[in-house]
Formats: C-alpha cells, sequence, structure tokens
C-alpha cells in the first residue's frame, strides 16, 4: 500500500489529497484507517466509483471544533473504508489490476491543520507506507503507476498487466511526456551516495575525544594558573603550559583526522565515475542514454557483457544467461527466461537485477526499480546505520587506561587538598597559598597524565597504517589495527580471494588416457583481450609440433581440440565505451575487454594466451554458417563453420557437459588420428576419467564434430529447422576430447593459510559453490590439510525426518556413525544484539542508556554463550564440511560441535547463512575477520569484528568493510594480522616505556615538594617537555621495532584476558622502571644541592623557610637560580635514564644481545636518530638564553647527569635477568 499526499493552501482552507493504492486485496480481510484529527467535525461526504479505471473516490469536509468530535470524523472514514473494501474484495482477483482510492479531506481553520495520527493494521499481511507528492492531475483520469518494488509482485504479472501497470509497450516503449513525468516522480537512476562527511566537524570532534579531554582541562587550569590565580605575579610559563598543551591537542587530532579524511578519499576514488550507456527504446526509436537517465516503464536491450542498468523484468529472450554473484555469491550464471519460475521474486529467473553481468545472449527487459529503489539500492540501505561492534578493543583499552588516570588524578588531586586543608594552611600558612595549591593542582594533573601517550599511540597508528597501505591493506580508521592482534577466525571466500577468479584451461584430455598440460596464464593476463604480437607468436601449427614432440600424439588430435575451442566459442573481443563526466556522448574513454561466459572466456584465453594463437583471423578464415547457443536444458552449443583448407565440407562442432555430449557421438578419434567405434566400455572409461577430475576441483567440457558437405547440410538443416537442434544434426558425432577447467588457487595462499595455523588463527572457507569444487580448492590451499582432514578424516553428518516429524541428525566420522542427535531448537538467524537495542533505545530511561553506553565503551561485549569461557584452542583434530542445506537444520548442539573442528569448509551458502556462520563465531566468543567483495556480503562485512572487502569489490561492501585489501590477496590478510599483533606489542612497549618517566616520575616532585617541605624538583614546562619530545622521539622509534621471532607463533590474545594496560605491566612500569626512573632524577637532583654548597638539611623540611631564615651564603635569588638548575638536572637525568630503559623495553622475553638495535634482521638506526634527537632538545632547552629566562632552565654540568648512566646500565643487567628467568 503505498500512501501519497497533495497538499495546497487557499486562504484559510487547507485541501489534502490522500491516495491509497491497495493491490490483492483478500476476501475477509479488514484495513482500519483511523484519522486522529483534533477538534474536527465531517460536514459533508461524497463517494464515488469509476469503473473504467476501478478508482474509487470519496471525500468529506469538515471544520473546526470541540475534541470530541474527531471521534465522529474517524468513525465516518472507518465506515466509508469498510464499506468500499468489502463491496471490492469480492470480486478482486489474486492478480488483478490495483484498486484506487482518493480520499479528499478538507479542513476548515483560522491558521492551519493538523494531521496527527495515522495507524493502520491488516491482519496477516505486511504493509510498508511511503508519502511522497505525486503531479496534480484530474479524478477522471487515470493516476500515474506507483512503483513499490518491494510489495509488487512484478515477476507474476502478465504481460499485458505488466504494460497496463507502467502504461507503456513493448514496440513504442515510453513516450517523452511520460518519461518527464516519471523522471520528477522518481528521480534519476543511481543509488543516493552516502552523506558527505564534513572534515571539519572530522577534525573537531578528534579534538573532543580520548586523552584530548584531559589536556584541555590541563590545559584550561593552566590558564586560570597564569591568570588570576597567579596574580599578582603570573608566571609566564603557566601561560606558556597552556599554549604547549592546546598544541598538543592540535596536532593530536591533525594525526587523527588526516588518517580518517585519507581513507575516505581514498574508498571514493575507487568509485566508477564513468556512468555507462545503455540501450532502450523510447518514442519507437531504439536509443543510447546514460544509464542514470532510466525511468521505471523503460524498455531496455540487453546485450551479451554488458552490465544491467536496473532491475528489469524480462520481456524476451534468447540464450541469456546473467551472472548474479555480486548480490547471490553464486558464480555460475543464471539462465533466464520470460516466465515466472518461483513464487519468490528473488528466486524467479524473469527478473534480473541491477549491477548483474550478462554472459550470454540477448533479450529485452522493462525497469520495474530504479536508484534506490533497486535491489542493490535496498541492500545498501540496511548497511547503513548501527552494525557491527563499533568501539574497537583499542578504543576500549584507552578508555579502561583514561578511567585509571581519572581516578588517579582525582585520588592525587585530593590527597593534595587534604594535605594543603589539614596541615600545610594551619602549619605552613605562607609556604602553600590557595592560588599556589590550584597551580599545583593543575601540575599534578599533568603530572599524573602522560600527555606524550595519546600522540605517541596516534603517531604508531599513522606509521603502521602507512606501512599496510604499501603492503597492500588499506585501514580505513586507525583504531581498527589492534583487532588484528586478536582474531582468530578468518572466514573467507573462495572466489577471487583463494583463487585467481579467471576460469583456467588447464589440460587437454584425449583418448583413454592422453592429457597435454597446457602453460599457466597469468592472472592479471588472463581478461586482456590483446591479440598475440605477431613478430614473436606461435602459429597453431607449432603448438600442434611442439605437443607432439613431448606428447607423442598427433598432430590431428590438437588440431582438433584448438580449432573447437576457437571456432565453437561465443566469446569475443568488444569495445566498452564510457561516457565523460558531463555527458558528452562525443568524448568517450574505450578499453577493449574479452565478454563470453565463463567457459568461452577460458578457452578464448586459452587459444590467444597459452597457445598464441590469433583469434580473429582463424575465426575469418573458418567462416561461421550457423549457430546454436548454449541452452541450459541441453547443456550444449553447436556451431557450423566452412573451413579454409575444405571449402566443399561443413565442420560442425558440439561442446557442452560430457554426459550430454558423449551420449550424441557413435565414434572417437584415438591418439593416432583414426577414428573408431565408441563403445559402452569406452564410453565407461571416459567417464571415469571425468570422474577423476571431478573430485580434484575440475570442470570438464567435452567437444566432439562432424563434417557433412555443404549441400548435405543446407538439405539437413531446411528439413529439420524446426525440431529442437533448429536442424543441427543430433547423432553420430565424433568425440574429441574433453577441455579441464579450473579457477585456480593464488600461488601465496597456501603457505599463508599454514602461516594462520601455526599463528593458532583458523581459516575457514565460505563459499556458494559445489562441496566437491570447494573441497578440492581447500585441498590445494592446506584449508583441508594432509595432516589433519586428509589423515585423521573429514566429519559429516545427514539430517532426516522420523515418522513424528522431529529432525534426526547423524554425526559421522571417516563412515563410522558417532552417534545420534535429535535437533531441538533451530538456531536462527540473530543479529547483533547491539542492534536491538539500538532500536529498543527510545523506550530506556536516559540514565539506563548512559550506563550502557558506558558498558560498551570499558568493557567487552559478551557472547551471551555458556561456552564461551572455553580454551578456544581445544578443537577437534579433524575437518568438517558443511552445506547451506544441512545449516538450515542445525541447533545449538550441532553449531557447537561443527564450529569446534580444526578445519571448517561451508559450500552452498546463502548470504543470510554466512551471516549466521559469522554470528554463532562470534557467540563462541572468537573474533572473525571475514572477507567478501559482492553486495550480498556487505551485512557479514559489517557485523564481523573486522570487515576484509576487496578492492575489486562492490562499493557497498567496501563501504561495509573495517579494511580494504588492494590487491585482493589472501595472502594480505596474514600480512595485516602479523602487523596488527606487532601493533600491539608495540602498543605494550611504548605504554611501558612512557608510564615512568611520563606520569610516575612527575608526581612524586610535587608530593615531596609539599610532604618534605623542599623546593619543587621538576617545573610544568620541564614536565610538558620531556612528555611530549623526549619521550615521543624514543616512542616513534619504538614504532618501528621489528617483530620478535615469535610474533606469528602465539595464539591469538583473548581479549577477555591479554589487556593492553594490565596490573602487571602497570606494576612494571610504575613500581618497577617508574621507581628507578624517579630515584636517579631525585640522586641528580640533590647531588647539584649537595655539591653547590646547600647540605641536605638545608633544603629538605623547609617549607617556607628556604632562602628567608636559614644560614646560607646564597642571596635569594641565587637560590632560586639553583632552583631551576637542579630542576634541570632532574629533568636530564630522567631523559638519560629513558634513553636506555628504551632498550631493556624493545623486547618482552628476548634478550638485548639476541634483539639487538644494531645489526641483523632486529636492526633499527631509528633508535640513534631519536637518541640524537632528545639529546638536542636537552640542550636546547638548558643551553639557549632564551629558554633560561623564559621559562626559568639552566644549564647542567654533565658530572651531575654521569652517575645516571651507571645505574641506567645496573637496571639494564636487572631486566636482563627477568627476561632470562621468564624465558626459562
Amino acid at each position: 500500500m503505498q500512501l501519497r499526499t497533495n497538499g495546497r493552501k487557499k486562504r484559510k482552507k487547507c485541501t489534502y489529497t490522500h491516495e491509497y493504492m491497495a493491490d490483492a486485496i483478500p476476501r475477509k480481510k479488514t484495513l482500519f484507517l483511523i484519522f486522529n484529527v483534533k477538534k474536527c467535525i465531517v460536514r459533508e461526504c461524497i463517494y464515488k466509483r469509476y469503473r473504467r479505471t476501478s478508482t474509487h473516490y470519496f471525500s468529506y469536509k469538515c471544520c473546526w471544533s470541540s475534541a470530541a468530535s474527531r471521534i465522529q470524523a474517524s468513525f465516518v472514514v472507518f465506515v466509508i473504508l469498510i464499506f468500499i473494501l468489502n463491496s471490492t474484495s469480492k470480486k478482486q482477483t489474486r492478480l488483478g489490476p490495483p484498486i484506487l482510492l482518493h480520499i479528499r479531506v478538507q479542513y476548515y481553520s483560522p491558521t492551519y491543520f493538523v494531521l496527527s495520527e495515522f495507524m493502520y493494521y491488516w491482519s496477516f499481511l505486511t504493509i510498508s507506507i511511503s508519502t511522497d507528492h505525486v503531479i496534480e492531475t484530474s479524478l477522471a483520469e487515470q493516476p500515474e503507476p506507483a512503483i513499490e518494488s518491494a510489495n509488487d509482485n512484478f515477476h507474476m504479472y502478465s504481460r499485458d498487466d505488466l504494460f497496463l501497470r507502467f502504461q507503456t509497450n513493448q514496440t513504442t516503449g515510453l513516450f517523452t511526456d511520460q518519461i518527464l513525468q516519471f523522471v520528477k516522480q522518481y528521480g534519476e537512476n543511481k543509488l543516493t551516495p552516502p552523506k558527505k562527511p564534513n572534515y571539519i566537524w572530522i577534525f573537531f570532534s578528534q579534538l573532543l575525544t580520548g586523552f584530548n579531554i584531559f589536556l584541555w582541562v590541563a590545559a584550561i587550569f593552566a590558564f586560570l594558573a597564569w591568570k588570576p590565580f597567579g596574580e599578582p605575579d603570573p608566571q609566564i610559563a603557566n601561560l606558556a603550559l597552556g599554549i604547549l598543551l592546546c598544541l598538543i591537542i592540535f596536532l593530536n587530532g591533525i594525526l587523527d583526522s588526516y588518517q580518517v579524511i585519507k581513507s575516505i578519499k581514498i574508498v571514493a576514488s575507487f568509485a566508477n565515475l564513468l556512468p555507462t550507456l545503455t540501450t532502450v527504446r523510447r518514442d519507437g526509436v531504439e536509443q543510447q542514454i546514460i544509464a542514470e537517465k532510466l525511468v521505471p516503464g523503460d524498455i531496455v536491450l540487453i546485450r551479451m557483457g554488458e552490465k544491467l542498468p536496473a532491475d528489469l523484468r524480462l520481456i524476451s529472450c534468447d540464450g541469456l544467461k546473467v551472472n548474479n554473484a555480486n548480490l547471490t555469491g553464486e558464480s555460475k550464471a543464471v539462465s533466464c527466461t520470460t516466465e515466472c519460475t518461483h513464487t519468490i521474486m528473488l528466486e524467479s529467473k524473469n527478473i534480473v537485477y541491477c549491477s548483474s553481468m550478462v554472459e550470454q545472449g540477448t533479450g529485452e527487459g522493462l525497469v520495474i526499480a530504479t536508484g534506490d529503489q533497486t535491489m542493490i539500492g535496498r541492500m545498501s540501505k540496511l548497511t547503513q546505520g548501527n552494525g557491527g561492534d563499533e568501539v574497537t578493543g583499542l578504543h576500549r583499552e584507552f578508555n579502561r587506561f583514561l578511567l585509571f588516570v581519572c581516578v588517579g588524578t582525582v585520588i592525587a588531586v585530593a590527597i593534595l587538598w587534604i594535605t594543603w586543608g589539614a596541615w600545610l594552611q594551619r602549619d605552613h600558612p605562607t609556604f602553600v597559598t590557595y592560588n599556589n595549591n590550584i597551580v599545583n593542582s593543575v601540575g599534578m594533573i599533568v603530572a599524573f597524565l602522560p600527555v606524550g601517550l595519546p600522540s605517541c599511540v596516534t603517531f604508531v597508528l599513522t606509521i603502521v597504517a602507512k606501512r599496510m597501505y604499501r603492503q597492500k591493506v588499506l585501514v580505513k580508521s586507525l583504531q581498527i589495527v589492534e583487532t588484528f592482534n586478536s582474531v582468530s577466525v578468518i572466514a573467507t571466500d573462495k572466489t577471487g580471494t583463494l583463487t585467481q577468479n579467471q576460469m583456467t584451461v588447464t589440460h587437454l584430455l584425449w583418448d583413454l588416457d592422453k592429457t597435454l598440460a597446457l602453460p599457466s596464464i597469468h592472472s592479471n593476463e588472463s581478461s586482456s583481450s590483446q591479440q598475440p604480437n605477431p613478430s614473436d607468436r606461435n602459429t597453431l601449427e607449432m603448438i600442434e609440433r611442439r605437443a607432439s614432440r613431448t606428447t607423442n600424439v598427433s598432430i590431428d588430435v590438437i588440431h582438433d581440440l584448438l580449432l573447437g575451442a576457437c571456432l565453437c566459442n561465443n566469446a569475443e573481443v568488444q569495445l566498452v565505451a564510457n561516457v565523460e563526466l558531463g555527458g558528452n556522448t562525443a568524448d568517450m574513454v574505450r578499453e577493449t575487454k574479452i565478454v563470453g561466459d565463463a567457459a568461452d572466456t577460458a578457452l578464448y584465453n586459452m587459444c590467444s594466451r597459452a597457445c598464441q594463437i590469433d583469434m580473429i583471423e582463424t575465426r575469418s578464415k573458418n567462416r561461421r554458417l550457423q549457430v546454436l547457443p548454449f541452452n541450459s536444458n541441453m547443456k550444449l552449443m553447436i556451431s557450423a563453420n566452412k573451413l579454409e583448407n575444405s571449402p566443399s565440407m561443413v565442420l560442425i562442432l558440439m561442446k557442452g557437459a560430457p554426459d550430454y555430449v558423449i551420449q550424441r557421438c557413435s565414434t572417437y578419434k584415438t591418439n593416432q588420428g583414426d577414428v573408431e567405434l565408441l563403445t559402452n566400455e569406452i564410453r565407461q572409461m571416459i567417464v571415469k576419467r571425468q570422474e577423476i577430475f571431478g573430485k580434484d576441483g575440475y570442470r570438464l567440457i567435452a567437444l566432439c564434430q562432424r563434417s557433412l558437405g555443404e549441400n548435405e547440410f543446407n538439405e539437413y538443416v531446411n528439413e529439420n529447422h524446426s525440431d529442437h537442434l533448429h536442424g543441427f544434426p543430433s547423432d553420430n558425432y565424433t568425440f574429441i576430447g574433453l577441455y579441464a577447467l579450473i579457477d585456480p588457487p593464488r600461488d601465496e595462499v597456501p603457505d599463508a593459510v599454514l602461516k594462520a595455523r601455526h599463528a593458532g588463527i583458523r581459516v575457514a572457507m565460505v563459499t556458494g559453490d559445489h562441496p566437491t569444487t570447494a573441497r578440492s580448492i581447500a585441498n590445494q590451499v592446506n584449508i583441508l590439510s594432509s595432516e589433519i582432514s586428509l589423515n585423521n578424516g573429514i566429519d559429516t553428518f545427514q539430517s532426516t525426518k522420523d515418522q513424528s516429524g522431529k529432525i534426526i541428525v547423524d554425526l559421522y566420522r571417516n563412515d563410522n556413525l558417532l552417534e545420534k542427535h535429535e535437533v531441538a531448537h533451530i538456531t536462527k538467524l540473530d543479529l547483533d544484539i547491539r542492534e536491538r537495542n539500538h532500536s529498543d533505545g527510545k523506550k530506556l530511561s536516559w540514565y539506563k542508556r548512559m550506563i550502557g553506553a558506558c558498558k560498551n565503551n570499558f568493557s567487552d561485549p559478551t557472547s551471551g554463550n555458556a561456552n564461551e569461557g572455553v580454551n578456544r584452542m581445544n578443537y577437534v583434530p579433524y575437518g568438517v564440511v558443511v552445506t547451506g542445506r544441512e545449516i538450515e537444520n542445525m541447533d545449538d548442539y550441532m553449531w557447537d560441535w561443527v564450529l569446534l573442528h580444526q578445519e571448517i569448509v561451508f559450500a552452498r551458502t546463502s548470504p543470510e547463512q554466512k551471516l549466521s556462520i559469522v554470528t554463532e563465531f562470534q557467540r563462541r566468543g572468537e573474533v572473525v575477520a571475514v572477507t567478501g567483495d559482492g553486495t550480498n556480503d556487505a551485512l557479514p562485512l559489517k557485523y564481523a569484528h573486522l570487515g576484509v572487502a576487496m578492492q575489486s569489490g562492490t562499493d557497498i561492501s567496501k563501504d561495509a568493510g573495517d579494511m580494504i585489501l588492494l590487491d585482493n590477496n589472501f595472502s594480505s590478510i596474514i600480512r595485516a594480522i602479523e602487523t596488527g599483533r606487532l601493533v600491539s606489542d608495540n602498543l605494550k612497549k611504548v605504554a611501558i616505556h612512557l608510564l615512568p618517566g611520563g606520569s610516575w616520575s612527575q608526581i612524586w616532585p610535587i608530593f615531596f615538594n609539599l610532604w618534605f617541605g623542599m623546593p619543587l624538583a621538576l617545573s610544568a614546562f620541564l614536565a610538558i617537555t620531556f612528555c611530549m619530545i623526549n619521550d615521543v622521539f624514543l616512542s616513534l622509534a619504538m614504532a618501528n621495532e621489528k617483530p620478535e621471532r615469535d610474533i606469528m607463533a602465539r595464539p591469538p590474545s583473548i581479549r577477555s584476558k591479554d589487556r593492553m594496560l594490565n596490573l602487571r605491566l602497570l606494576f612494571h612500569a610504575f613500581m618497577l622502571a617508574g621507581n628507578a626512573a624517579t630515584f636517579v632524577g631525585f640522586f641528580s637532583y640533590c647531588y647539584y644541592w649537595i655539591d653547590n654548597g646547600v647540605p641536605f638539611y638545608s633544603f629538605m623540611f623547609t617549607f617556607e623557610h628556604f632562602g628567608k631564615d636559614l644560614p646560607l651564603p646564597q642571596s635569594p635569588e641565587e637560590l632560586r637560580r639553583m632552583t631551576s638548575a637542579a630542576q634541570s638536572a632532574y629533568y636530564c637525568s630522567t631523559c638519560v635514564f629513558q634513553m636506555i630503559n628504551f632498550f631493556a623495553t624493545r623486547t618482552r622475553y628476548a634478550s638485548i644481545i639476541q634483539h639487538n638495535p644494531f645489526w641483523g634482521q632486529s636492526r633499527n638506526w631509528y633508535v640513534f636518530l631519536a637518541i640524537i634527537g632528545s639529546t638536542g632538545v636537552q640542550l636546547l632547552v638548558t643551553r639557549i638564553v632564551w629558554f633560561n629566562n623564559t621559562f626559568q632552565t639552566q644549564p647542567i654540568p654533565v658530572k651531575y647527569i654521569a652517575p645516571t648512566i651507571g645505574f641506567g646500565i645496573l637496571w639494564l643487567l636487572i631486566d636482563e635477568l627477568r627476561k632470562l628467568c621468564v624465558r626459562k
């Protein structure tokens, strides 16, 4: 049903026309339409029926009145509708024309009217209602059709009803005035693009996330500490600190925004910006138009090699085969017809869909849906909104760390104020004033927060993203990189990911045991349409002589096989013309490609590439007289050609499915070129040979031939033209041989799968192909390995129904019955519970939504399965092959049994089943990466933990994925996982390196200043410089660390256990390295004071008496200078210690000798650049006069820093002993 509104205002009266269209109203069904109109009284009611157009019209007038009268208005509308529907539904047929109800309502009001509610109910039927503006027409005229392809059963319409519905016909098509009207009504034939991101908003959103929130708070307090709390003597250092913090925030925002915007632009560049042309029939004339100008009702002419521009209902077809792989995942082309073949429109073969490729044949179709109303348009909308786990593991790790920092900062500041209020304010009122304590609070916030960590993490992820981009992996979000570390299952497609996505002829078979292996064709050349270079190409005779020398065969056999592949073949080179942007049809961008079905294209490539045959020349010399295109019912193709060397003879070639071809043969050609009788025994030997290749995943095509004189052929065709072969002979052919075709695996995939298994990652194949083909490819790429599946065996199960209708599953292992299982509750597809929570979010109170958001941002989502806590490495060492038909009968017990296998193959799966597989893996605690390239893969890509789209895939799949493989190569996923594990390790190392110096060693100077009454050991400026510059240099060097030797030998991390910032890491960072850094800092600080004539008791426990009431020879000005120098000593010593600590934290377990930065595979020259940079910054801030005067720093002699080197070496030895104990 469709509701359309046309409104116009006249003075103080508002008139609205509501049109209701109801298709196939069943008998004894009731439609309730209740208008809840406030203060309305019905004044007049008119009912009319137009028999010619099956249109019902009634109107009523109402004016403003009391609230109680709205019941009267609703009742009148209700009664009239019940009358109309009941009076017409008895005579309404199931497929009859639609009923159009026009309801005209006039509301009299001083200003406006209110149509506040519209409720509907239609029992046992699903109704969707949309509202749009229609073109004004007279009620006496036939209204324009309302196209809503989601609800109309266009595949079940007769041709006459279809043309009537769209007001068109096959001969003339639409007329110009109709086209203009439909363009205004339905818009252009293009998908509504995603909302263009606002780059400014992206930048500002990055400024208000994560650590930046705390940095903003610290910056605001720094400005407040300058003024007004710093008055009457405001410190310029506090102002500089606030400015520096703002610069840090903007730098973090720029880096994060850069990666996001870069990913958006790269993904956008993948889109095909050149709109294609399509041929239509309009005003009775065939013409080419830009596909975007199509409207519902257009007649489209379909040709081989074209991409369908819209959803079409076929009205004529001739051998038409369409590949719907982008929508269904099924790589096999579908044979089309004009008749309805299924009650479900998606299953009917008289409907073809936008973006599908025409592999063979011709036809005509009527456009039934364009733009967003097409199937691909509706699927694109499903991927919008909430999807899978949008909050990544890295987000949660840092959110938890932020919570830790927040709690720690609050506790530290609380201790600071308690100390001041309970003790210092009473006993030492002049030592720390109220304003001074606010400044100390700012210093505590800055000190406790490792302000260098967000910048370091952003730098690290940016470097890694660039590294992965060089590895042909585009990461759309920096934060998703860490997810690779947790991936435990990869659910991968077969076609195009594991294989080359190009059917290839690998062997020629003839006689009873003869085989010729053909040279391989590189995948990036296989689809090329270039012809061999005449200067270096081999002729057909040269290929035949080479085969004769290598296999001892007659030239005739090879000649017949290659000639048959050339001539009995509808693949051809075609110019592909795309219109340049701007729509100027005179300026064309032309390229060539080979068009045809997969088998013909493979045979064409075999001849032109592997055998270097000039196809155009060969076909021109052996002219085709007649052809019978491939027929899905007969499973064969026949062509008749007049040969160059036999002008009086006609060679009839037949190729197709071996079972159908061999039965039409009476003889066969032997290896010696002789023709002998084809006995039943010989037939069985050929069939057995076919089965052997078929088990290995090969598709076989048989070739036979028969020669007739030209006159005899013409007479035969004329006499038998009306039979099912259109005049071609049906028997007495000579069997020549077989072509073995396969979509070969990529060369690097087997090693990549073994590497994944070595890393504890299971690779599950999820394909729509036949189980035999899937199993064969799985064996070749090690998904079903020899040491597990082939040696131990492959488990299977069969489902049957008993007499009571219960489903009984028999579980087998190596053909031995393991157990019988009675299926309980069949597990249905359950989309992520977060989606349901989102849809129900409006019903929850605000505080419950807030609590839910907090849980989602801080805690890992639970799967809700009891088996989640099971160690996921306890897998069954067997393989299992499951088909889509078996998935339909699987309950939780069966899913547990299947998914515990070490090696898994899913075959003949639908897109919905692929999403079910992903969901079931996730329910059992697995972190799933999913590959996909078709529109049907969009939902699995979106709901998986890691969606891996292909660069060659559809725009919808690339938009749904988290990353894009730019080379469509499975091995790139394994490289990305290795990089992700390296990122996780390096981020932990960065955190361990930053926390001791950037947090722990900076809060103790403040506490020591308050508790022990000593001068502040580290200024805020030096603390920020240390965090943001010195530590960042070393952290960037850490980001470029090479992986340790065991990085792909350990199992995937478990999110609930392997925290990036766990208690063990925090203990090491704070209690061990942090205390060591604090100790060396205070050692240098005290060493400076004592060495310059200020004894220990003269700067400890002095509080407000320092420099005033103590008998020191230094003046107050000199003591202030010495305080700055002591702070510089603390700063420089902690910097030097961090340089040495870098060598201790750069490995988790390996010794510095095993993983040294100077030579070998672990060499990292960035370390030396970082040390030089950090040393340069120290010299800059302590030696340059401007810094000395502005930020109160002083130059420090080397002797005060030298002890730190000794302490650092001692720390290295202690850490080496720790690593040795861990290794032991």
